[in-house]
Protein backbone atom coordinates (compact mmCIF):
# COMPACT_ATOMS: atom_id res chain seq x y z
CA UNK A 1 0.00 0.00 0.00
CA UNK A 2 1.00 3.34 -0.77
CA UNK A 3 1.86 6.55 1.77
CA UNK A 4 -0.81 8.27 0.37
CA UNK A 5 -3.36 5.31 0.68
CA UNK A 6 -2.08 4.70 4.45
CA UNK A 7 -2.44 8.47 5.07
CA UNK A 8 -6.45 8.54 3.58
CA UNK A 9 -6.76 5.25 5.35
CA UNK A 10 -5.63 6.75 9.50
CA UNK A 11 -7.70 9.96 8.17
CA UNK A 12 -10.98 8.14 7.40
CA UNK A 13 -10.49 5.49 10.59
CA UNK A 14 -10.49 9.02 12.26
CA UNK A 15 -13.15 10.60 10.91
CA UNK A 16 -15.22 7.82 11.72
CA UNK A 17 -13.87 7.52 15.52
CA UNK A 18 -14.75 11.17 15.70
CA UNK A 19 -18.46 11.07 14.72
CA UNK A 20 -18.97 7.69 16.55
CA UNK A 21 -17.40 10.11 19.53
CA UNK A 22 -19.54 13.14 18.52
CA UNK A 23 -22.81 10.20 18.54
CA UNK A 24 -21.84 8.45 21.44
CA UNK A 25 -20.40 11.32 23.99
CA UNK A 26 -24.00 13.16 25.12
CA UNK A 27 -25.62 9.67 25.72
CA UNK A 28 -21.98 8.55 27.83
CA UNK A 29 -22.69 12.12 30.05
CA UNK A 30 -25.74 10.92 30.70
CA UNK A 31 -24.70 7.27 31.78
CA UNK A 32 -22.48 8.96 33.89
CA UNK A 33 -24.14 11.37 35.31
CA UNK A 34 -26.46 8.43 36.25
CA UNK A 35 -24.25 5.85 37.53
CA UNK A 36 -22.90 8.61 39.55
CA UNK A 37 -25.54 9.66 41.02
CA UNK A 38 -26.52 5.65 42.09
CA UNK A 39 -23.12 5.56 43.66
CA UNK A 40 -23.49 8.57 45.93
CA UNK A 41 -26.80 7.26 46.84
CA UNK A 42 -25.47 4.10 47.54
CA UNK A 43 -23.17 5.65 50.38
CA UNK A 44 -24.32 5.45 54.13
CA UNK A 45 -22.26 8.54 55.17
CA UNK A 46 -24.12 10.72 52.79
CA UNK A 47 -27.44 9.26 53.71
CA UNK A 48 -30.06 12.30 53.00
CA UNK A 49 -27.24 14.60 52.95
CA UNK A 50 -27.12 15.54 49.23
CA UNK A 51 -30.03 17.47 49.03
CA UNK A 52 -27.50 21.05 47.42
CA UNK A 53 -25.45 19.00 45.52
CA UNK A 54 -25.15 19.37 41.85
CA UNK A 55 -23.15 16.70 39.15
CA UNK A 56 -22.56 17.31 35.71
CA UNK A 57 -20.04 15.50 33.28
CA UNK A 58 -17.95 17.53 30.36
CA UNK A 59 -17.18 14.62 28.67
CA UNK A 60 -15.11 12.25 31.27
CA UNK A 61 -14.68 15.26 33.66
CA UNK A 62 -17.30 15.51 36.26
CA UNK A 63 -17.60 18.65 38.18
CA UNK A 64 -19.36 18.66 41.37
CA UNK A 65 -20.91 22.05 42.61
CA UNK A 66 -23.64 22.62 45.42
CA UNK A 67 -23.04 22.54 49.09
CA UNK A 68 -22.44 19.99 52.12
CA UNK A 69 -22.39 20.16 55.91
CA UNK A 70 -18.88 19.02 56.72
CA UNK A 71 -15.47 19.07 54.85
CA UNK A 72 -16.14 15.44 55.46
CA UNK A 73 -19.24 15.26 53.26
CA UNK A 74 -17.08 17.04 50.40
CA UNK A 75 -14.14 14.68 50.54
CA UNK A 76 -16.76 11.54 50.43
CA UNK A 77 -18.50 13.01 47.38
CA UNK A 78 -15.62 13.40 45.55
CA UNK A 79 -13.74 10.21 46.39
CA UNK A 80 -17.07 8.39 45.26
CA UNK A 81 -17.20 9.85 41.80
CA UNK A 82 -13.03 9.53 41.50
CA UNK A 83 -13.52 5.66 42.36
CA UNK A 84 -16.48 4.42 42.51
CA UNK A 85 -18.69 4.98 39.35
CA UNK A 86 -19.18 2.13 37.07
CA UNK A 87 -20.26 3.01 33.59
CA UNK A 88 -18.78 1.26 29.83
CA UNK A 89 -16.46 3.62 28.28
CA UNK A 90 -16.94 4.56 24.67
CA UNK A 91 -16.14 2.72 21.48
CA UNK A 92 -15.32 -0.07 23.47
CA UNK A 93 -18.52 -2.56 23.24
CA UNK A 94 -19.40 -2.89 27.07
CA UNK A 95 -16.03 -4.68 27.35
CA UNK A 96 -15.02 -2.06 30.01
CA UNK A 97 -18.26 -2.10 31.67
CA UNK A 98 -16.28 -2.63 35.63
CA UNK A 99 -14.34 0.21 35.10
CA UNK A 100 -14.21 3.75 36.19
CA UNK A 101 -14.24 6.05 33.17
CA UNK A 102 -13.86 9.41 34.84
CA UNK A 103 -10.82 10.79 33.89
CA UNK A 104 -10.96 13.98 36.55
CA UNK A 105 -13.02 15.05 39.44
CA UNK A 106 -13.36 19.24 39.38
CA UNK A 107 -14.63 19.69 42.93
CA UNK A 108 -16.31 22.75 43.67
CA UNK A 109 -18.90 21.47 46.21
CA UNK A 110 -18.68 24.40 49.33
CA UNK A 111 -18.75 23.54 52.75
CA UNK A 112 -21.99 24.89 54.55
CA UNK A 113 -23.14 23.16 58.30
CA UNK A 114 -27.14 23.73 58.71
CA UNK A 115 -27.10 25.88 62.12
CA UNK A 116 -27.51 24.27 65.39
CA UNK A 117 -30.94 23.15 67.12
CA UNK A 118 -32.31 25.12 69.67
CA UNK A 119 -34.06 24.30 72.93
CA UNK A 120 -36.19 25.77 75.75
CA UNK A 121 -36.61 25.58 79.55
CA UNK A 122 -40.31 26.18 81.12
CA UNK A 123 -39.79 26.59 84.85
CA UNK A 124 -41.62 27.04 87.39
CA UNK A 125 -39.76 27.72 90.53
CA UNK A 126 -37.44 24.51 90.79
CA UNK A 127 -39.54 22.15 88.42
CA UNK A 128 -38.94 22.75 84.70
CA UNK A 129 -39.24 20.93 81.65
CA UNK A 130 -36.78 21.03 78.47
CA UNK A 131 -38.28 21.45 74.68
CA UNK A 132 -36.60 22.12 71.49
CA UNK A 133 -34.65 20.10 68.65
CA UNK A 134 -31.42 19.24 68.26
CA UNK A 135 -29.38 17.05 65.13
CA UNK A 136 -29.61 13.77 66.56
CA UNK A 137 -30.50 11.48 68.83
CA UNK A 138 -26.67 11.41 71.10
CA UNK A 139 -27.13 15.30 71.01
CA UNK A 140 -30.55 15.34 72.02
CA UNK A 141 -29.46 13.09 75.28
CA UNK A 142 -26.41 14.31 75.98
CA UNK A 143 -28.19 17.68 76.53
CA UNK A 144 -30.44 17.11 78.37
CA UNK A 145 -28.28 14.68 80.71
CA UNK A 146 -26.20 17.48 81.19
CA UNK A 147 -28.71 19.99 81.54
CA UNK A 148 -31.09 17.91 84.34
CA UNK A 149 -27.17 17.79 86.09
CA UNK A 150 -26.30 21.22 86.20
CA UNK A 151 -30.23 22.00 87.18
CA UNK A 152 -29.94 19.76 90.15
CA UNK A 153 -27.11 20.81 91.87
CA UNK A 154 -29.10 23.86 92.19
CA UNK A 155 -31.88 22.44 94.05
CA UNK A 156 -33.82 22.00 90.78
CA UNK A 157 -35.35 19.10 88.78
CA UNK A 158 -36.16 18.90 84.83
CA UNK A 159 -37.98 16.50 82.54
CA UNK A 160 -38.17 15.91 78.88
CA UNK A 161 -35.80 15.51 76.30
CA UNK A 162 -35.31 17.78 73.10
CA UNK A 163 -36.61 16.28 69.68
CA UNK A 164 -34.05 15.85 66.74
CA UNK A 165 -34.35 16.99 63.06
CA UNK A 166 -31.61 15.79 60.88
CA UNK A 167 -32.95 17.41 57.89
CA UNK A 168 -32.64 21.07 59.61
CA UNK A 169 -29.91 21.12 61.80
CA UNK A 170 -26.27 19.68 62.47
CA UNK A 171 -24.56 19.21 65.72
CA UNK A 172 -23.10 22.89 67.52
CA UNK A 173 -19.49 22.93 67.35
CA UNK A 174 -19.77 22.93 71.32
CA UNK A 175 -21.84 23.33 73.84
CA UNK A 176 -19.84 24.58 76.72
CA UNK A 177 -21.70 28.55 76.24
CA UNK A 178 -24.72 26.68 76.78
CA UNK A 179 -24.10 24.65 79.85
CA UNK A 180 -22.12 27.51 81.75
CA UNK A 181 -24.80 30.17 81.17
CA UNK A 182 -27.89 27.83 82.25
CA UNK A 183 -30.24 30.34 84.93
CA UNK A 184 -30.55 28.99 88.39
CA UNK A 185 -34.01 27.88 89.72
CA UNK A 186 -36.06 31.21 90.56
CA UNK A 187 -39.41 31.29 92.62
CA UNK A 188 -40.83 32.67 90.43
CA UNK A 189 -42.67 31.12 86.71
CA UNK A 190 -39.62 31.35 83.73
CA UNK A 191 -39.05 31.06 80.31
CA UNK A 192 -35.13 30.64 79.11
CA UNK A 193 -34.93 30.19 74.93
CA UNK A 194 -31.60 29.60 73.66
CA UNK A 195 -29.90 28.10 70.05
CA UNK A 196 -27.54 24.96 70.99
CA UNK A 197 -23.70 26.27 71.30
CA UNK A 198 -24.93 30.34 72.53
CA UNK A 199 -25.76 31.72 75.63
CA UNK A 200 -29.51 31.38 77.28
CA UNK A 201 -31.97 34.31 76.65
CA UNK A 202 -34.99 34.75 79.06
CA UNK A 203 -38.18 35.59 76.83
CA UNK A 204 -40.80 38.16 78.73
CA UNK A 205 -44.01 36.53 79.58
CA UNK A 206 -45.52 40.26 79.71
CA UNK A 207 -44.55 40.79 75.82
CA UNK A 208 -47.20 40.18 73.17
CA UNK A 209 -47.05 36.26 71.11
CA UNK A 210 -45.87 38.22 68.16
CA UNK A 211 -42.59 39.57 69.01
CA UNK A 212 -41.78 36.74 71.13
CA UNK A 213 -42.55 34.78 67.85
CA UNK A 214 -39.69 37.01 66.24
CA UNK A 215 -37.69 36.18 68.90
CA UNK A 216 -37.93 32.73 68.32
CA UNK A 217 -37.47 32.33 65.01
CA UNK A 218 -34.18 34.16 64.98
CA UNK A 219 -32.94 31.59 67.37
CA UNK A 220 -34.16 28.73 64.97
CA UNK A 221 -37.53 28.18 66.08
CA UNK A 222 -39.71 27.00 62.63
CA UNK A 223 -43.52 28.37 62.55
CA UNK A 224 -44.51 24.69 63.54
CA UNK A 225 -42.24 24.45 66.46
CA UNK A 226 -43.67 27.68 66.98
CA UNK A 227 -47.27 26.49 67.31
CA UNK A 228 -46.55 22.44 68.51
CA UNK A 229 -43.92 23.49 71.08
CA UNK A 230 -43.58 27.13 72.47
CA UNK A 231 -46.09 28.66 72.14
CA UNK A 232 -48.58 26.13 73.61
CA UNK A 233 -45.60 26.73 76.97
CA UNK A 234 -45.54 29.78 77.31
CA UNK A 235 -49.64 29.72 77.27
CA UNK A 236 -49.12 27.29 80.51
CA UNK A 237 -46.74 29.30 82.27
CA UNK A 238 -49.04 32.81 81.78
CA UNK A 239 -51.10 30.75 82.87
CA UNK A 240 -49.05 29.15 86.56
CA UNK A 241 -48.18 33.20 86.61
CA UNK A 242 -51.19 33.97 87.03
CA UNK A 243 -52.45 31.73 90.15
CA UNK A 244 -48.84 32.38 91.36
CA UNK A 245 -49.86 36.24 91.39
CA UNK A 246 -53.05 35.91 92.23
CA UNK A 247 -51.51 33.65 95.35
CA UNK A 248 -48.98 35.92 96.83
CA UNK A 249 -51.95 39.12 96.40
CA UNK A 250 -54.06 36.78 98.64
CA UNK A 251 -51.61 36.11 100.80
CA UNK A 252 -50.79 39.61 101.12
CA UNK A 253 -54.72 40.33 101.64
CA UNK A 254 -54.47 38.24 104.45
CA UNK A 255 -51.09 39.13 106.21
CA UNK A 256 -53.06 42.42 107.09
CA UNK A 257 -56.03 40.70 108.43
CA UNK A 258 -56.21 41.12 111.86
CA UNK A 259 -55.16 37.90 114.37
CA UNK A 260 -57.74 35.60 115.78
CA UNK A 261 -58.12 35.67 118.88
CA UNK A 262 -59.78 32.76 121.57
CA UNK A 263 -60.82 32.89 125.44
CA UNK A 264 -60.95 29.64 127.47
CA UNK A 265 -62.65 29.69 130.47
CA UNK A 266 -62.98 27.18 132.96
CA UNK A 267 -66.19 26.81 135.38
CA UNK A 268 -67.94 23.27 137.14
CA UNK A 269 -65.80 20.82 134.87
CA UNK A 270 -67.02 22.84 132.04
CA UNK A 271 -65.08 24.61 129.82
CA UNK A 272 -66.23 27.31 127.08
CA UNK A 273 -63.57 28.11 123.93
CA UNK A 274 -64.99 31.16 122.20
CA UNK A 275 -63.36 33.76 119.80
CA UNK A 276 -63.28 34.15 116.54
CA UNK A 277 -60.77 32.53 113.72
CA UNK A 278 -59.96 32.61 109.79
CA UNK A 279 -60.91 29.25 108.92
CA UNK A 280 -63.28 26.22 109.61
CA UNK A 281 -60.11 24.19 109.61
CA UNK A 282 -58.34 26.22 112.31
CA UNK A 283 -61.39 25.95 114.57
CA UNK A 284 -61.39 21.97 113.72
CA UNK A 285 -57.82 21.56 114.83
CA UNK A 286 -58.10 23.87 118.06
CA UNK A 287 -61.33 21.47 118.86
CA UNK A 288 -59.41 18.59 118.26
CA UNK A 289 -57.09 19.59 120.64
CA UNK A 290 -59.21 20.42 122.92
CA UNK A 291 -61.01 17.42 123.13
CA UNK A 292 -57.47 15.34 123.54
CA UNK A 293 -56.54 17.08 125.93
CA UNK A 294 -59.63 18.35 128.45
CA UNK A 295 -61.30 14.85 128.89
CA UNK A 296 -63.47 14.35 130.93
CA UNK A 297 -64.42 18.05 131.00
CA UNK A 298 -67.45 19.01 128.79
CA UNK A 299 -66.33 21.30 126.21
CA UNK A 300 -68.53 23.89 124.37
CA UNK A 301 -67.97 25.56 121.31
CA UNK A 302 -68.38 28.96 120.41
CA UNK A 303 -65.67 29.64 118.33
CA UNK A 304 -66.84 31.95 115.45
CA UNK A 305 -65.27 31.01 111.69
CA UNK A 306 -64.60 34.97 110.03
CA UNK A 307 -63.28 35.91 106.62
CA UNK A 308 -61.96 39.22 108.41
CA UNK A 309 -59.78 37.52 110.52
CA UNK A 310 -56.19 36.12 109.06
CA UNK A 311 -56.61 32.52 108.18
CA UNK A 312 -53.48 31.35 109.13
CA UNK A 313 -51.26 30.95 112.53
CA UNK A 314 -50.92 28.98 116.15
CA UNK A 315 -52.55 29.81 119.09
CA UNK A 316 -50.46 28.26 122.18
CA UNK A 317 -50.75 25.14 123.22
CA UNK A 318 -53.77 23.64 124.73
CA UNK A 319 -52.61 21.80 127.79
CA UNK A 320 -53.91 20.74 131.34
CA UNK A 321 -51.54 23.71 132.50
CA UNK A 322 -54.55 26.34 131.45
CA UNK A 323 -56.59 24.36 134.36
CA UNK A 324 -57.57 25.70 137.52
CA UNK A 325 -56.37 24.17 140.21
CA UNK A 326 -58.48 22.17 142.88
CA UNK A 327 -57.43 24.71 146.16
CA UNK A 328 -57.09 27.73 144.02
CA UNK A 329 -59.08 31.12 144.82
CA UNK A 330 -62.40 31.27 142.92
CA UNK A 331 -63.41 28.17 143.11
CA UNK A 332 -61.87 26.08 140.18
CA UNK A 333 -62.41 28.73 137.88
CA UNK A 334 -60.13 30.47 135.00
CA UNK A 335 -59.72 32.63 132.05
CA UNK A 336 -57.18 32.68 129.40
CA UNK A 337 -56.26 34.79 126.32
CA UNK A 338 -54.37 33.59 123.19
CA UNK A 339 -53.88 35.90 119.76
CA UNK A 340 -52.59 33.61 116.85
CA UNK A 341 -49.19 33.24 116.69
CA UNK A 342 -48.80 34.28 120.32
CA UNK A 343 -49.24 31.97 124.01
CA UNK A 344 -52.12 31.84 126.32
CA UNK A 345 -52.31 34.66 128.79
CA UNK A 346 -53.98 34.29 132.06
CA UNK A 347 -57.75 36.85 132.22
CA UNK A 348 -58.52 38.27 135.65
CA UNK A 349 -61.99 37.49 135.29
CA UNK A 350 -62.94 38.70 138.44
CA UNK A 351 -62.65 42.42 138.19
CA UNK A 352 -64.35 44.49 135.79
CA UNK A 353 -63.66 43.85 132.13
CA UNK A 354 -62.79 47.31 131.42
CA UNK A 355 -60.35 47.38 133.74
CA UNK A 356 -58.22 44.00 132.30
CA UNK A 357 -54.91 44.40 131.77
CA UNK A 358 -54.99 42.51 128.67
CA UNK A 359 -56.29 45.05 126.74
CA UNK A 360 -52.76 46.40 127.14
CA UNK A 361 -51.00 43.94 125.06
CA UNK A 362 -52.99 43.72 122.15
CA UNK A 363 -51.25 44.55 118.68
CA UNK A 364 -51.50 48.53 117.57
CA UNK A 365 -54.49 49.11 115.55
CA UNK A 366 -56.48 45.88 116.66
CA UNK A 367 -59.90 46.33 117.55
CA UNK A 368 -60.83 45.86 120.51
CA UNK A 369 -64.67 45.90 120.77
CA UNK A 370 -65.02 42.16 119.55
CA UNK A 371 -62.70 40.86 122.34
CA UNK A 372 -63.95 42.74 124.90
CA UNK A 373 -67.78 41.57 124.34
CA UNK A 374 -66.60 38.32 125.14
CA UNK A 375 -64.63 39.55 127.98
CA UNK A 376 -67.43 40.54 129.68
CA UNK A 377 -69.82 37.68 128.84
CA UNK A 378 -67.32 35.06 130.11
CA UNK A 379 -67.31 36.99 133.18
CA UNK A 380 -70.41 37.30 133.84
CA UNK A 381 -70.66 32.93 133.42
CA UNK A 382 -67.91 32.92 135.54
CA UNK A 383 -69.69 34.69 138.43
CA UNK A 384 -72.22 32.66 138.23
CA UNK A 385 -74.85 34.61 135.89
CA UNK A 386 -76.23 32.01 133.56
CA UNK A 387 -77.99 34.57 131.43
CA UNK A 388 -75.63 33.30 129.13
CA UNK A 389 -75.42 29.50 129.56
CA UNK A 390 -73.63 27.06 127.28
CA UNK A 391 -75.65 24.79 125.06
CA UNK A 392 -77.16 21.82 127.46
CA UNK A 393 -75.67 18.52 127.54
CA UNK A 394 -76.58 16.56 125.03
CA UNK A 395 -77.11 12.71 125.99
CA UNK A 396 -73.70 10.54 125.69
CA UNK A 397 -73.54 7.29 123.70
CA UNK A 398 -72.88 3.99 125.80
CA UNK A 399 -69.71 2.29 125.39
CA UNK A 400 -69.98 -1.32 124.80
CA UNK A 401 -67.22 -4.26 123.66
CA UNK A 402 -68.67 -6.91 120.87
CA UNK A 403 -66.66 -10.13 120.23
CA UNK A 404 -67.35 -12.68 117.15
CA UNK A 405 -65.95 -15.87 117.10
CA UNK A 406 -66.24 -18.36 114.68
CA UNK A 407 -64.46 -20.73 112.39
CA UNK A 408 -60.85 -19.55 112.25
CA UNK A 409 -61.55 -15.18 112.72
CA UNK A 410 -61.94 -13.07 116.18
CA UNK A 411 -63.63 -10.43 114.74
CA UNK A 412 -63.75 -7.52 117.84
CA UNK A 413 -66.00 -4.12 117.71
CA UNK A 414 -67.31 -1.65 120.06
CA UNK A 415 -67.38 1.87 120.94
CA UNK A 416 -65.19 3.68 124.00
CA UNK A 417 -64.39 7.12 124.86
CA UNK A 418 -60.88 6.40 125.54
CA UNK A 419 -57.72 5.30 123.22
CA UNK A 420 -56.46 3.36 126.00
CA UNK A 421 -59.28 1.45 126.41
CA UNK A 422 -59.35 0.41 123.14
CA UNK A 423 -55.91 -0.15 122.97
CA UNK A 424 -56.48 -2.68 126.08
CA UNK A 425 -59.14 -4.38 124.91
CA UNK A 426 -57.34 -5.33 121.21
CA UNK A 427 -54.23 -6.26 123.08
CA UNK A 428 -56.52 -8.81 124.97
CA UNK A 429 -58.38 -10.15 122.71
CA UNK A 430 -54.88 -10.75 120.28
CA UNK A 431 -53.46 -12.09 123.86
CA UNK A 432 -56.66 -14.78 123.97
CA UNK A 433 -57.09 -15.78 121.03
CA UNK A 434 -54.34 -15.60 118.67
CA UNK A 435 -52.25 -17.17 117.03
CA UNK A 436 -54.75 -19.79 116.76
CA UNK A 437 -58.09 -17.06 115.15
CA UNK A 438 -56.99 -14.42 113.05
CA UNK A 439 -57.99 -11.00 114.94
CA UNK A 440 -59.30 -8.55 113.02
CA UNK A 441 -59.86 -4.57 115.28
CA UNK A 442 -60.11 -2.66 112.93
CA UNK A 443 -64.25 -1.69 114.44
CA UNK A 444 -63.28 -0.84 117.64
CA UNK A 445 -63.74 3.38 117.34
CA UNK A 446 -63.01 5.78 120.25
CA UNK A 447 -65.54 8.65 120.10
CA UNK A 448 -65.83 11.81 121.58
CA UNK A 449 -69.65 11.37 122.30
CA UNK A 450 -69.17 7.94 124.79
CA UNK A 451 -69.39 8.06 128.51
CA UNK A 452 -66.60 7.16 130.29
CA UNK A 453 -65.49 3.60 130.67
CA UNK A 454 -65.67 2.15 134.08
CA UNK A 455 -62.70 2.18 136.24
CA UNK A 456 -62.41 -1.79 136.50
CA UNK A 457 -62.02 -2.08 132.98
CA UNK A 458 -59.38 -5.45 133.91
CA UNK A 459 -62.34 -7.08 135.07
CA UNK A 460 -64.41 -7.37 131.73
CA UNK A 461 -60.36 -8.01 129.82
CA UNK A 462 -59.43 -10.94 132.13
CA UNK A 463 -62.87 -12.64 131.46
CA UNK A 464 -63.21 -13.18 127.99
CA UNK A 465 -65.51 -15.39 126.54
CA UNK A 466 -63.93 -18.87 125.61
CA UNK A 467 -63.07 -20.08 122.02
CA UNK A 468 -65.55 -21.65 119.73
CA UNK A 469 -65.53 -25.63 120.30
CA UNK A 470 -67.25 -27.77 118.17
CA UNK A 471 -70.55 -28.30 120.31
CA UNK A 472 -70.42 -24.28 120.36
CA UNK A 473 -68.87 -22.89 116.95
CA UNK A 474 -69.75 -19.40 116.90
CA UNK A 475 -69.70 -16.82 119.70
CA UNK A 476 -71.05 -13.58 119.85
CA UNK A 477 -71.12 -11.53 122.83
CA UNK A 478 -71.03 -8.27 123.89
CA UNK A 479 -71.00 -6.27 127.07
CA UNK A 480 -70.25 -3.07 129.01
CA UNK A 481 -66.31 -1.78 129.79
CA UNK A 482 -66.11 -2.75 133.55
CA UNK A 483 -69.19 -5.26 132.76
CA UNK A 484 -69.50 -9.12 132.46
CA UNK A 485 -69.56 -10.47 128.99
CA UNK A 486 -73.00 -11.51 127.81
CA UNK A 487 -73.14 -14.57 125.21
CA UNK A 488 -75.79 -14.00 122.79
CA UNK A 489 -77.52 -16.76 120.75
CA UNK A 490 -76.70 -16.45 117.00
CA UNK A 491 -79.58 -17.67 115.16
CA UNK A 492 -80.90 -16.39 112.26
CA UNK A 493 -83.59 -14.15 114.03
CA UNK A 494 -80.68 -12.41 115.61
CA UNK A 495 -78.86 -11.45 112.48
CA UNK A 496 -81.77 -10.33 110.48
CA UNK A 497 -81.86 -6.56 109.93
CA UNK A 498 -83.45 -5.11 113.51
CA UNK A 499 -82.83 -8.79 115.31
CA UNK A 500 -80.74 -7.14 117.87
CA UNK A 501 -83.52 -4.78 118.88
CA UNK A 502 -86.23 -7.20 118.64
CA UNK A 503 -84.35 -9.75 120.70
CA UNK A 504 -84.63 -7.82 123.93
CA UNK A 505 -81.01 -8.79 124.76
CA UNK A 506 -78.91 -6.84 125.10
CA UNK A 507 -77.60 -5.31 127.93
CA UNK A 508 -79.58 -2.31 129.62
CA UNK A 509 -78.29 1.23 128.38
CA UNK A 510 -76.74 -0.08 124.71
CA UNK A 511 -78.41 0.88 122.22
CA UNK A 512 -79.19 -1.62 119.35
CA UNK A 513 -78.90 0.46 116.69
CA UNK A 514 -75.07 1.30 117.86
CA UNK A 515 -74.58 -2.32 118.03
CA UNK A 516 -75.52 -3.31 114.81
CA UNK A 517 -73.68 -0.04 113.38
CA UNK A 518 -70.45 -0.22 114.73
CA UNK A 519 -70.72 -4.49 114.59
CA UNK A 520 -71.96 -4.51 110.77
CA UNK A 521 -69.09 -6.39 109.67
CA UNK A 522 -69.19 -9.25 112.69
CA UNK A 523 -72.75 -9.68 112.07
CA UNK A 524 -72.28 -9.93 108.29
CA UNK A 525 -69.67 -11.74 108.79
CA UNK A 526 -72.04 -14.59 111.01
CA UNK A 527 -74.78 -14.14 108.41
CA UNK A 528 -72.64 -15.44 105.39
CA UNK A 529 -70.50 -18.36 107.43
CA UNK A 530 -71.87 -21.76 106.52
CA UNK A 531 -75.23 -22.51 108.58
CA UNK A 532 -75.45 -24.99 111.50
CA UNK A 533 -78.16 -27.61 111.36
CA UNK A 534 -80.06 -25.37 113.91
CA UNK A 535 -80.51 -23.07 110.94
CA UNK A 536 -82.15 -25.58 107.78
Amino acid sequence: MTRARWLLSAASLFALWLAGALVLLPRLQRDLETAARETLSRQPALNERLGGLQLAFDGLQARLTGSVRTAQDRSTLEAAVQDLVRAPAPLTGGLARRLNPVSSVRNEVEVIPFPPGWMLLAAQGGRARLLGTAADDYEARDLARSVQESWSMQGGMTEGTPGTDAGRHDEAASVSATLRTLPAPQPSVQAWLVRIGQGWKELSLSRPDSELRSEANALGVSETEWRQQVLPALHELRSKQLRQQLAQAESERQARLPPGYLFLAVRDEQIILRGEVGSAAMKEEILQEALTAFAPHRLHDEIRVSTQRRPSGDFGPLTTALLPEADQTGGGKSCHLSLSDDAWKPVDWQIAPREQAWKQTLPAGLDARPLQQDATLLSHWLEGDDSHAPAPLLPMDAPFLALALFGEKAIASGQVAEEAVRAQFVAAVRLAYGPRLVVLSDDVHVRGNCAPSSNNILNTLKSLPPAPTTRSPVVFAIAKPGGTWMLLPVTSQLLEAGGLARSGLLPAGIPAAAVEDVAAESIEQLRLRPAPPAFR
